[in-house]
């Protein structure tokens, strides 16, 4: 596992470093522009002076004839100061400046100690660079009005090495204060990690069935969306653990009794000597079982829809034919109860095109029609359209049945509700079933009275998008 403060104070360090490169190779570069133009001014100056000097004592200058005058310069070791540059006789870089001083005729008057006996460059006015003796020289020719060249000249090693030590005077402080940089970098990282470990703390010291939300107020702005994150990841398991409380408490409410007939049942059928009794009790406890095993069903299908909560996602989501698929379950429930004499009618388009999960689409539809079918009286009529509506899909169910009252449609929909009187068995968990279905699927149900005196369901879902 890679720490994200080392990771973020390396990257810092490169950051630091690659700027520092930058600004040391542009300093370098700059300070080579300025100490061009700074020795060309000097040099034009120098020449400038020397030849204002020179101008009034050029009859004293040897002539043509006699060897030029030479002016001596300081070397700073000739009288063992070691490496100092700058003392109170001179600077040892005098060494690396050179003038001469020629007639008009080009014959060489006066000279520096530092330079060569020979032209420093061609007799024209301006700056030249030229190479002596195995060096680059940088050199200003001036003539004057007494028809005097004058020539200043410096080596171009002084304007690299001043160029050089104005880089080194902008990275070096850098370098060396890197580790004084790295240092603060990491107490500034764990002083803004202390709210991470605020929060890692509390979360380690909660109990397990401690969900409170964390308050987004106790830690920096930055961590807001992982406060948010982690809240929401509180919420959902707090509604998982709810949900699965109530499923327990629902199945040991609702299975306590059939368990208990079951078992009455079971010791009267072991009990009972006479043989039609004793089928009659087992016919008892076969009905039984039948009911345990549906309301298990039921209860199960209830808590795999409640297990995705409305807008996070259809895990099977898909193209569907709603017209076929509830064709399908129909003709399975037509099976059941062909004996019973029902009058069964499927109408509407033959394909409607929805997006959605089909298995929890065939479980509504189950439920739905399994609610017509179980209320509805011998030789009923049971009707099942399903077709476009607008930009939606509409299935609608009508039966014969007892109906529903108006005051207690909105009543149906709660888990294990039974409405007294119907007398038809059941769980009451089939339309709680339908409404977690709908809800995953953005779709609604309305219960109305159908033509028949029965009830009549509306389903709405959304169609397919074209394209």
């Amino acid at each position: 596992m890679r720490s994200a403060r080392l990771l973020l104070l390396a990257a810092l360090v490169v950051v630091v470093c690659g700027v520092s490169a930058v600004a040391a190779f542009f300093s370098y570069r700059e300070g080579r522009t300025e100490a061009a133009e700074l020795f060309d001014a000097k040099l034009a100056h120098s020449a400038r002076v020397l030849s204002a000097l020179v101008a009034p004592h050029v009859e004293d200058l040897p002539q043509a004839d006699g060897a030029p005058s030479l002016i001596e310069v300081w070397h700073g070791d000739a009288e063992g100061r070691g490496d100092a540059l700058v003392s109170a006789d001179g600077h040892v870089y005098e060494t690396k400046l050179a003038f001469q001083v020629r007639d008009a005729e080009g014959r060489l008057l006066l000279r520096s100690e530092s330079g060569p006996a020979t032209p420093l460059a061609a007799l024209a006015p301006g700056f030249a660079d030229v190479e002596l003796e195995g060096q680059p020289w940088r050199v200003f020719t001036l003539r004057s009005r007494e028809g005097l060249w004058v020539q200043a000249a410096e080596e171009g090693e002084i304007r690299e090495e001043l160029a050089t030590g104005i880089a080194r005077g902008t990275l070096l402080p850098l370098l060396f204060g890197l580790p004084v940089l790295v240092l603060m970098l990491w107490v500034v990282l764990e002083f803004a990690a202390r709210g991470l470990a605020r929060i890692v703390d509390g979360i380690e010291r909660r109990a397990g069935h401690d969900l409170t939300p964390i308050d987004p107020l106790s830690v920096p702005l930055e961590l807001g969306g992982l406060v948010r994150a982690i809240n929401g990841l509180f919420d959902r398991m707090r509604t998982a653990l709810e949900r699965e409380r109530r499923f327990t408490a629902d199945a040991a409410h609702e299975l306590r009794t059939p368990l208990a007939a079951l078992r009455v049942h079971a010791a009267n059928c072991h009990a009972e000597e006479d043989p039609a009794a004793r089928d009659a009790l087992a016919a008892r406890v076969d009905r039984a079982l039948v009911r345990m095993e549906r309301v298990i069903a039921q209860m199960l299908d209830l808590a795999r829809q409640e297990s995705v909560l409305p807008g996070a996602g259809l895990p099977g989501r898909g193209a569907i034919d709603l017209a076929a698929l509830v064709r399908r379950e129909a003709a399975e429930l037509g099976v059941a109860g062909f004996g019973r004499g029902l009058q069964l009618e499927v109408t509407g388009d033959e394909h409607v095109p929805v997006v959605g999960d089909e298995i929890a689409l065939g479980i509504m539809v189950r439920n739905l029609l399994d609610n017509a079918f179980r209320y509805t009286p011998d030789g009923g009529r049971i009707r099942i359209e399903v077709g476009k509506q607008g930009a939606g899909v509409l299935l609608r169910i009508d039966d014969s049945g007892p109906g529903l009252p108006a005051e207690a449609r909105e009543r149906v929909f709660d888990r294990f509700h039974r409405e007294l009187g119907s007398g038809a068995t059941g769980s009451g968990l089939g339309l709680s079933i339908v409404r977690c279905v709908l809800a995953r699927h953005e779709g609604t149900i309305t219960l109305r009275d159908s033509e028949w005196g029965g009830l009549g369901v509306d389903v709405r879902l959304p169609g397919v998008t074209p394209g």
